[in-house]
């Protein structure tokens, strides 16, 4: 068996918007580094719409599904 460590075993998605997140929300993402065009890695997606943990900057963070939704552009 062979590994190949090029390949990155998690999803990398691209911050596209925030304008639909509350402005508390948005607020505190900022804070964090999080912004438009930010790189995040999913590292794990709860079932039943739970939080999703992210990293960026070497940080790991837990966010709600719908707030992960909305960076990405949906609702």
């Amino acid at each position: 068996m062979q590994l190949r460590y090029s390949e990155s075993a998690y999803p990398i998605v691209t911050v596209e918007q925030m304008a639909t997140l509350d402005g508390q929300t948005a607020h505190r993402l900022h804070n964090l580094g999080i912004h438009p065009g930010s790189q995040l890695t999913v590292l794990r997606q709860y079932p039943f719409h739970g939080p999703v943990i992210v990293e960026f900057d070497q940080q790991k963070v837990g966010i709600r599904y719908v707030v992960f939704e909305a960076l990405l552009g949906g609702h």
